[in-house]
């Protein structure tokens, strides 16, 4: 759940605000709609409000206490502001109510690499490889998502990342390589 709605694409021809007040409507009339709640988290991350969509992911955690989805996504949210002792907090959390979550672990691998907890990211890099999850592939679903929504200096970490793993791919490091051109 929480990879298909952190990579979810929104048409550009349709009217995001326009379809993020209709939501705003329709939980007036019925505030608790979990339904509505998610899709309005995901509008307003993909317009990078994350504050407010950890308000959603609070009041839906609230409704919905063993939905570890919900830990998830929160985490994340915490992880894109570089929040990362309370990504990890979340993902924990996440991962002690989701059976089988290589996602949340790689992302819970990635934010203790960035405290630079080394045993801690490898060891949850372990569990998320073990799962079959390819963390190669998954760099570059970032860095494409995080070009899609013009936050190059995010692309480039993630193509770094890529490249760092396998840099026999020599249209990564021409990524990389462009990025930083128009970064600077």
């Amino acid at each position: 759940m929480l990879k298909t709605e952190i990579f979810k694409k929104y048409n550009n021809t349709e009217n995001i605000i326009e379809k993020e007040e209709n939501i705003r409507l329709a939980l007036l009339g019925e505030p608790e709609d979990i339904n509505k709640l998610r899709e309005l988290a995901a509008l307003t991350y993909y317009r990078k409000n994350y504050r407010a969509s950890i308000s959603i992911y609070e009041k839906l955690i609230k409704l919905d206490k063993e939905n570890g989805d919900n830990y998830a996504f929160l985490g994340f949210l915490h992880y894109e502001l570089d929040e990362m002792e309370e990504a990890i907090k979340y993902f924990l959390k996440a991962i002690s109510k989701i059976k089988n979550a290589p996602f949340v672990h790689f992302l819970l691998g990635n934010a203790y690499s960035r405290i630079g907890d080394i045993i801690e990211a490898t060891k949850h890099y372990d569990l998320a490889i073990f799962s079959d999850i390819d963390i190669y592939s998954l760099h570059l679903e970032f860095a494409k998502k995080y070009e899609e929504m013009g936050r190059e200096k995010r692309a480039l970490r993630e193509y770094r990342a890529a490249y760092e793993i396998d840099p026999r791919d020599r249209n990564v490091l021409d990524k990389i390589i462009l990025l930083k051109q128009k970064i600077k």
